[in-house]
């Protein structure tokens, strides 16, 4: 008998399962990447503010990418992920470590999705939640123009507004190694109090640091992060 269409109800979030998934999927990221290079400052935000992680999806990888983030920028905080449903079966770990499945184009799966936002906000143990969206719905290359972000990222952020929004472009390049290299580049922080989110505006800013980071990577290429440039770009390796 094949298993039920999922919705975000079924997600749960288990710090023991999170932690030891954190661990699995760390070692898989050494391996697969020679470096995971943050770029940019993270924004330092009151302890407990909910946060939308608003990236572009240009990989398998990308949800792991924004698992480190979250572990630097509100480690105490849980973070949701909202995920295609029918890939939340691939793993007994999705069920338990936060991740929210959603079928696009349900009305029934997105009213489950927004709802069960709204009770993370309302509940006191997890009003101060993060969550991880990817407003292209489908995987695409980085340099895609525009980046074609849906009217989703609106609904979830009324859920859980007040929310701040932190873009994040993500890249990949093969470089001068066996293993490629992933770029994240952050853009700024946009608040969202209630109303009417400007989607437009969120797409511009991420759409700006993504553009930033590949005129850098078409000047500069192998020496992007060489101390012999003049601009070197600040970054961080995360693996």
């Amino acid at each position: 008998m094949s298993k039920p269409i999922p919705d975000a109800r079924i997600g749960k979030y288990k710090p023991w399962a999170r932690a030891v998934f954190d661990w699995f999927i760390f070692r898989a990221m050494r391996r697969d990447f020679s470096a995971v290079h943050l770029l940019g400052t993270l924004p330092k935000v009151p302890e407990g503010t909910r946060i939308i992680l608003v990236a572009n999806h240009t990989s398998w990888w990308d949800g792991f990418f924004l698992f480190r983030i979250h572990r630097l920028l509100a480690p105490k905080q849980q973070l949701y992920s909202v995920m295609l449903a029918r890939e939340f079966y691939q793993t007994f770990w999705f069920r338990v470590i936060g991740i929210l499945p959603i079928t696009p184009g349900s009305t029934s799966s997105i009213r489950q999705l927004l709802r069960r936002l709204v009770s993370l906000k309302n509940n006191p143990e997890t009003s101060g939640f993060l969550c991880s969206f990817f407003p292209q719905g489908e995987i695409k290359p980085s340099f895609t123009r525009p980046l074609g972000f849906s009217d989703g990222l609106r609904g979830v952020a009324g859920a859980m507004a007040p929310v701040v929004l932190l873009p994040i472009g993500i890249h990949i390049e093969p470089m001068c190694e066996r293993r490629p290299q992933a770029f994240l580049t952050l853009g700024k922080p946009i608040e969202h109090i209630s109303g009417h989110l400007d989607v437009g505006r969120v797409e511009a800013e991420l759409t700006q640091v993504l553009d930033a980071l590949l005129n850098q990577l078409r000047a500069k290429g192998e020496h992007i992060f060489s101390a012999q440039s003049d601009e070197a770009m600040t970054h961080v390796n995360l693996v």
